[in-house]
């Protein structure tokens, strides 16, 4: 063989195996990314909820409490709750009651809360507080007062941490007197 020969064959021998070292370090480059991906996901999505539940407090506001668990090593987490309000709003005089059945007034609209929760080794409580639709400029004659008097919540959708729940309702108040 001639030198020139030798030469071209190391060559294609260097080139091959620097191929396959290239080839192995990309396979193995994009097996880790994966692997990081998949292990962000699983994080977020093993968050689930261990209790949750809905009520109206004598404000009139949804409450949304919640347990949370699976959220990972993380310090906090963005939780929302969401649905829609129908409020009414009635007049009432000094002397405690409703002169008219005109100054009665029930608002409707989609209402929520977004906010950020404290987690403690991986799990999150609490509660998270939504208020209802407002009066929309209903306002009262000389000598009433606008009272909230009644507010119901449908469609609630409750997500911590990529856990969602969510209720149909209606979740009522019972008869409350809210100063406006």
């Amino acid at each position: 063989m001639t030198k020139n020969a030798q030469l071209m064959r190391l060559k294609k021998r260097l080139i091959s195996k620097e191929g396959k070292i290239l080839r192995r370090f990309v396979i193995l480059a994009i097996a880790v990314t994966g692997l990081l991906a998949f292990g962000a996901t699983t994080a977020s999505a093993a968050a689930n909820f261990k209790s949750q539940s809905f009520s109206v407090n004598n404000q009139g506001q949804l409450v949304c409490s919640f347990d949370v668990s699976g959220l990972g090593n993380v310090s906090s987490t963005q939780g929302s709750c969401t649905g829609s309000s129908a409020a009414v709003y009635q007049c009432i005089n000094n002397g405690g009651k409703n002169p008219a059945a005109g100054n009665k007034h029930t608002s409707t609209a989609d209402v929520g809360t977004e906010v950020t929760i404290p987690v403690h080794n991986g799990r999150a409580q609490g509660d998270i507080i939504v208020n209802p639709a407002g009066s929309e400029g209903f306002t009262c004659p000389s000598g009433q007062t606008l009272f909230l008097v009644s507010a119901c919540y449908t469609d609630i959708s409750l997500t911590v941490g990529g856990a969602t729940a969510t209720d149909a309702g209606p979740i009522c108040s019972g008869p409350i007197m809210v100063r406006q």
